[in-house]
């Protein structure tokens, strides 16, 4: 009896420690996660008024019928996804490359390549944005490199506009996706592409056949990044876009500075973070079922 009350008091030592342990990180969870998003939720489910930001102990969904019913703000959802898409292939695609060029590089030039995303990460969006402009502005480094190789004739409309708003958020998401990316390609032995060659493979087939689907994680993670991050944009689109370029995020901010109105704000944002749920939960059955698939 002594022993199986002591193997007892020793099994409620162990509990009463993990529920020490993890009670900080359910109360930094609720405080952080859970209540705002519960705020949220229950602002979007108030009556709309004139008279103030919303009627407080209210039930409605005046909210979501007034951001479903209002042409410029579905089409500012419908833009919004589309631009993310855009911008994720993209930083997807230059990521690879630079997180690739990295894995590939030795001695200085790898550190070199590894401070220049340190760096770029480190500098605040605004600093970055508005280095954007001199780079890329009709009279800009990169136009008259463009010209002066004769490429073009007169210089590329590359900002204030949708064009300007791509290459803004290219700018701050990039830099993580090639984190996650280099992350990933840095646990790979390069000598299985010196393995492929021999058996005959050429170096993009090497590549292909043996480093890409090894980055598939990485791919992912940088993917989700550059997603959310982009169906989030303000900075960009608002700074070196153009008033065309009108995504969720300065809908948001509109409807809360201009209307003041937060229970259309708040449904708004609630029924684009569904949309992204929806998205990446998607895209994860897919992945499975493709992984699912290979393993068969």
């Amino acid at each position: 009896m002594s022993v199986t009350t002591g193997s007892l008091r020793a099994r409620f030592r162990r509990t009463d420690c993990r529920a020490l342990l993890v009670a900080p990180i359910v109360l930094f969870d609720l405080a952080v996660f859970v209540v705002p998003f519960g705020y949220l939720l229950r602002i979007s489910l108030t009556e709309r008024t004139s008279r103030g930001a919303f009627v407080e102990g209210s039930w409605s969904i005046a909210g979501f019928e007034y951001v479903l019913s209002t042409p410029t703000l579905v089409d500012s959802i419908i833009f919004t996804l589309g631009f993310a898409t855009g911008v994720t292939a993209l930083s997807l695609g230059i990521s690879l490359l630079y997180a690739y060029a990295i894995w590939r590089a030795t001695g200085g030039l790898r550190v070199l390549l590894l401070v220049g995303v340190l760096v770029s990460m480190l500098t605040a969006i605004i600093v970055k944005l508005f280095a954007v402009i001199p780079l890329f502005s009709p009279s800009g480094f990169i136009n008259q490199a463009i010209v002066a190789s004769g490429i073009v004739a007169e210089p590329l409309s590359l900002i204030n506009n949708v064009t300007g708003a791509v290459i803004g958020q290219l700018y701050i998401v990039v830099p993580y996706s090639v984190l996650a990316i280099y992350s990933v390609l840095s646990s790979i032995d390069q000598s299985v592409i010196e393995a492929a060659r021999d058996l005959g493979a050429g170096r993009l087939q090497a590549v292909a056949a043996v480093v890409v689907p090894h980055t598939i994680p990485g791919l992912i993670v940088a993917g989700v990044i550059s997603f959310t991050w982009s169906v989030g944009s303000f900075a960009a689109p608002l700074l070196v876009g153009s008033s065309a370029e009108r995504t969720t995020g300065i809908a948001i901010s509109d409807l809360l500075q201009q209307n003041f109105d937060w229970t259309a704000a708040a449904a708004m944002g609630l029924l684009v973070a569904a949309i992204v749920f929806v998205a990446l939960s998607v895209t994860y059955v897919a992945l499975g079922r493709t992984n699912g698939g290979d393993d068969e």
